[in-house]
């Protein structure tokens, strides 16, 4: 707001309001009606002073939406900016011409214009080359690689990665080649080469840090947070996160901050703080509606989803998916779209529709296959929901092959989360086929790598499996201790739940009552 006041204090014709439109920056103005048009007849836009004087006004306008988050706003002035420097001095052009076209690429980005935001950094870069400008052109194509990595436009990505690494190294600029290690780290990461991403974007960080580039410093934790979210590696990440909120804040960039309290949601409800993650998530939706996102916001339903699955509330997680899907389809996020069908699955299981359980995987699948934006962690939540969903329906050649195929490609990819529930799945095969030996092995296998990387949402349900399985052969001290273990998280994860429905909806279902039970009889 203080741009816009200043406004009003200097000679600058009040009838330029008429080219900032926008309930926001209208009510700022504070001349009054008659001497607008007083004003107005004196003034004419044709002139190339009164235009550099009007594209000035406009670029701050649209500069201070940007920071109110109000970015359609900020869209609007800059166009406005961009139809005037045709007037200016033909020297002066191609100068106006970059700044706008990256200034508005920026808020179309951040609106999720993706296509938009592709046009004006290819015209950025198409007016750097033309300006023989080697630091912008640079950095306009790291602005299109990026936007290209959100509209999973990914093979053209990694085109214009390799094109702005060589411009980078040409200028030989450290700020210019960290900007692009970032894209290509990106790269490595959403394509599941995970050895390669976690180098590099080690060494962005510390880069950046080293340099003090915070827009690269910034997107960097977001996505090192999101690896190390991935491995299961849950406290590094949420410390890397917090820094990134922090900073996106700090930065006025709503879109980073939207990743940041995506990812710290999830990891949150990984650790069991059940209310501190659905708020974090509850935030992300309501600054994603206010900014009018239409990237991060269709991702969060279907985690909110999941956290009630968790706690055993599965008519809630049926409608919050449900939610997820549908707004999915509305946004075109395949992603999300797939990721709630993939959630949906697995409710149907414990609602009583089994029979549309695996239709339902089907369909997410032919979205991996159109679709190669981080199918390869997707793919893990699908190979477990469908391995549990051949368990539920007695087929346990069916399930101990996805078992098989779970355990594989999560040891691969190291997250450690579903290595752990391979191991419990195998195990309650083993079980099935009465086979007690080997389930006791893989249960112990789960419960030493949940001892190395906590899971609490995992490892109750592998310490109940383990007291069965010690109960069922009268093995009552041993069932007496994994009961107890199972019983501490399960109080633990409710101690964390400030919601009292949701609360008394996860200690009286059947699984956690199983627990609880138990616990009491062994302590009678």
């Amino acid at each position: 707001m203080r741009f816009i006041k200043t406004f009003c204090m200097t000679n600058w014709s009040a009838s330029a309001a008429s080219c900032c439109t926008g309930r926001r920056a209208n009510n700022c103005f504070s001349i009054t009606a008659s001497k607008q048009r007083g004003l107005r007849r004196n003034w004419r836009c044709t002139s190339s002073a009164a235009a550099i004087s009007t594209i000035e006004f406009l670029v701050q306008a649209g500069d201070n939406a940007a920071q109110l988050y109000a970015n359609d706003e900020a869209e609007k002035h800059y166009s406005r900016a961009l139809g005037l420097v045709e007037k200016l001095p033909a020297e002066e052009q191609a100068k106006k011409k970059l700044a706008m076209y990256q200034k508005r690429g920026g808020v179309n980005l951040a609106l999720s214009r993706f296509n938009e935001a592709v046009d004006d950094f290819t015209s950025m870069v198409n007016q750097a080359r033309a300006a023989a400008d080697q630091a912008m052109e640079s950095g306009a194509l790291n602005a299109l690689t990026l936007t290209l990595f959100y509209s999973h436009r990914l093979t053209e990505m990694a085109e214009r990665a390799q094109e702005a690494l060589a411009v980078a190294e040409h200028a030989g600029s450290e700020t210019l080649r960290v900007e692009t290690m970032q894209l290509i780290g990106l790269k490595h990461l959403c394509y599941g080469e995970l050895p390669e991403a976690k180098a590099m974007l080690d060494e962005v960080v510390n880069t950046a840090r080293r340099i003090n580039h915070k827009p690269v410093l910034l997107s960097g934790l977001g996505w090192r947070g999101l690896l190390y979210f991935f491995q299961t590696e849950y406290e590094r990440a949420e410390e890397m996160l917090i820094e990134a909120r922090k900073l996106a804040s700090e930065m006025r960039d709503g879109f980073l901050m939207l990743l940041s309290l995506f990812v710290l949601g999830l990891t949150r409800g990984n650790l069991g703080r059940i209310s501190e993650a659905l708020a974090t998530l509850n935030e992300g939706i309501n600054m994603a509606q206010r900014n009018g996102d239409r990237f991060w916001y269709p991702r969060l339903p279907n985690c909110i989803g999941w956290i009630h699955r968790e706690l055993q509330d599965f008519n809630h997680a049926l409608q919050y998916d449900q939610q997820g899907l549908q707004v999915g389809r509305e946004h075109h996020v395949l992603e999300a779209e797939a990721n709630s069908l993939i959630n949906l699955g697995i409710d149907y299981d414990h609602t009583g529709q089994s029979n549309e359980t695996l239709s339902t995987f089907r369909e997410a699948e032919s979205i991996f296959e159109r679709d190669a934006w981080f199918r390869w962690r997707y793919n893990i939540r699908l190979q477990a929901g469908t391995c549990e969903h051949w368990l539920t329906q007695r087929d346990l050649d069916q399930a101990n092959e996805y078992a098989g195929k779970l355990l594989d490609i999560a040891t691969h990819y190291q997250a450690r989360k579903y290595i752990a529930v391979a191991h419990k799945l195998i195990a309650e095969i083993a079980i099935a086929r009465g086979d007690s030996s080997t389930a006791e092995k893989e249960l112990h296998a789960a419960l030493d790598l949940l001892g190395q990387h906590t899971a609490p949402l995992v490892a109750w349900k592998t310490y109940a499996v383990l007291g069965r399985l010690h109960s069922s052969h009268g093995d009552k001290s041993s069932a007496s201790d994994a009961f107890a273990r199972a019983g501490a998280i399960i109080n633990s994860i409710a101690a964390n739940t400030s919601d009292e429905a949701l609360r008394q909806e996860f200690l009286n279902s059947t699984a956690v009552r199983e627990v609880l039970d138990s616990v009491e009889q062994g302590a009678a």
